[in-house]
């Protein structure tokens, strides 16, 4: 708790959780500097304490019984934006703040699609299963309090960036999903701006949402299309397009997290297109942040 924290938040559903199927080589994690990259932990023991991000998040879904077989680590799960986000990131902030994400995604969730579920706030953690999105979802309390409470840990820690990555399980009514998602975008930046005013880089504005495209595969699929128009049209300058030739789990995947491997990204693809791409949107958008804390100190 010496140092302060930019926190970054990934939500949505799978490729926000992070399916990359392909080996976790023993030396992977060296590529990224570990010491200062850090998450809120999720799983048993683990909850509310800020640990080590590694290659697996500590998601609301738990990825770690779904690892390539051929792992070179053991225990390790599957791969997704977050440590290379992370190591992308740190080149923005002065040397004294370290990166803090928020894991809060699940697979096959949408804002039409799933149960509604419970929460339960003392452990700040929604009901196992896919649930619903929504400003009532549990999946979003969870969201806000988590935020609410690494921000309260630290006065000098400040909100980066809300990463969004979502869509395809309400591809049936692409229009209701829009007007949905937008109600609970617009509650996030409006209760954050009230309650935490001066604790975001930034204003609590759309520029701290930043909408990721999916997987091509799931853009000739019903409303799809449609959906990430309206991503685009929420904010455009915060809008992170994704190459179509982005590589999946087709290449390089084992199958294991879904049937269809092109609809989740893979073979590292978070790690060489993905975060890069987010990483270059966010610095378009809020500037070097080290660059302007180091003037107004001088």
């Amino acid at each position: 708790m010496k140092k302060k924290y930019a926190v970054i938040c990934v939500g949505g559903q799978s490729n926000a959780v992070g399916y990359d199927e392909s080996v976790i080589t023993k030396n992977y994690r060296e590529q990224f500097h570990t010491e200062r990259l850090w998450q809120l932990g999720f799983y048993g023991e683990d909850n509310l304490k800020i640990i080590p991000l590694l290659e697996c998040a500590q998601n609301f879904q738990d990825m770690r019984p779904y690892g390539n077989p051929d792992n070179e680590r053991e225990g390790l799960g599957t791969k997704g934006i977050h440590l290379p986000l992370g190591e992308q990131l740190l080149e923005l902030v002065s040397m004294d703040t370290d990166i803090l994400v928020l894991p809060c995604a699940y697979g096959g969730t949408g804002f039409l699609e799933g149960e509604e579920g419970i929460y339960d706030p003392k452990t700040k953690k929604p009901s196992p299963g896919i649930l619903r999105w929504g400003v009532n979802s549990p999946y979003y309390l969870s969201l806000k309090d988590r935020l609410k409470y690494v921000l309260d840990l630290k006065e000098d820690s400040r909100f980066l960036a809300m990463v969004w990555i979502q869509g395809e399980s309400d591809h049936a009514c692409g229009i209701r999903h829009m007007e949905l998602f937008q109600e609970m975008a617009e509650d996030f930046l409006a209760y954050f701006q009230k309650h935490y005013p001066k604790r975001a880089y930034g204003k609590w504005d759309r520029n701290l949402w930043y909408n990721v495209e999916t997987a091509a595969y799931w853009y000739d699929i019903g409303d799809c299309e449609k959906i990430w128009n309206g991503y685009k049209k929420f904010h455009p300058s915060t809008y992170v397009a994704i190459p179509r030739s982005t590589d999946t789990n087709k290449e390089n995947g084992t199958g294991m997290t879904a049937k269809v491997r092109e609809a989740h990204f893979g073979n590292n693809a978070f790690w060489h297109v993905i975060a890069p791409l987010v990483a270059e949107k966010i610095k378009d958008v809020r500037g070097h942040i080290r660059d302007k804390e180091e003037a107004a100190k001088s």
